[in-house]
């Protein structure tokens, strides 16, 4: 049976030669880097965050029909809305990955078609939905807008409860209320354990006034990582390293004999 040889520094091995590569085991500094390197490599695949994200959701309308729309590690679903949205909007969720932390972002743009005076108003809730692992919950609320002409009011009004939001109607009701008078941005950080959010956006255009877009954000703080998991995640790989070393040891011997 004719076999098919690596190469080895550019030359093909020749059978029945005992290369030096191989007759030398590996030294133990050498195994220990080799464990620490895969190691570290495990923990990275296990502990970093889903790359960005983004789902066009389109109008309010497409919203309504969807119910929940899932984007990473977040479900946004419908709750209500007022009925003067024409569907010239655009609502667009993402997910975002900054170090050491999840952002989730809540576009409505595509809004400079609508004419003022009028009122628009968007509720919904946000959950994380565990697709990212355990212990994360939000951390903070941010609020921007681009406007231009007359007065351009959005209210956010954050409730972390499902009552709270039915029975607490119209803006600047919340639990916490952020705002933003023509465009000036506005946050608010949030006790932590929460892990769902009932949202109600309003945007308010005065005579002459026109927004083009609102930017929702809402950051949540990556957990810690539990040092007793991560050192039996390390026992593992290393376990499971020793046994392919012997493995491969075996396999080698096997091959130098032959």
């Amino acid at each position: 049976m004719h076999h098919t040889l690596p190469l080895l520094a550019g030359r093909p091995a020749v059978r029945g030669h005992r290369s030096r590569f191989f007759s030398q085991p590996p030294s133990r500094g050498t195994r220990v880097g080799a464990w620490l390197c895969t190691a570290v490599a495990v923990g990275l695949t296990v502990f970093s965050p889903t790359p960005a994200q983004a789902v066009i959701i389109g109008s309010v309308a497409n919203f309504q029909s969807a119910v929940t729309v899932t984007v990473g590690d977040k479900d946004y679903t419908y709750l209500n809305s007022s009925a003067n949205w024409t569907g010239n909007e655009r609502l667009e969720a993402l997910v975002n990955v900054d170090p050491g932390i999840f952002s989730a972002q809540f576009l409505i743009s595509q809004l400079s078609g609508y004419s003022s005076p009028i009122t628009l108003e968007l509720g919904y809730k946000l959950s994380i939905n565990g697709n990212a692992g355990p212990g994360w919950n939000f951390r903070d609320v941010f609020l921007g807008a681009i406007n231009s002409g007359a007065q351009v009011e959005v209210w956010k009004d954050v409730f972390d409860t499902s009552a709270g939001f039915t029975s607490n109607p119209g803006f600047n009701t919340g639990t916490w209320t952020l705002q933003s008078i023509n465009g000036t941005p506005d946050s608010v950080v949030l006790p932590g354990g929460l892990t769902d959010l009932w949202v109600r956006d309003t945007i308010i255009l005065s005579s002459g006034g026109q927004v083009s877009s609102v930017n929702n954000t809402f950051r949540q703080q990556v957990p810690e990582i539990d040092p007793n998991s991560f050192g039996t995640a390390l026992a593992t790989v290393v376990g499971s390293l020793s046994l392919l070393e012997r493995r491969a040891r075996r396999w080698l011997g096997a091959s130098v004999a032959a």
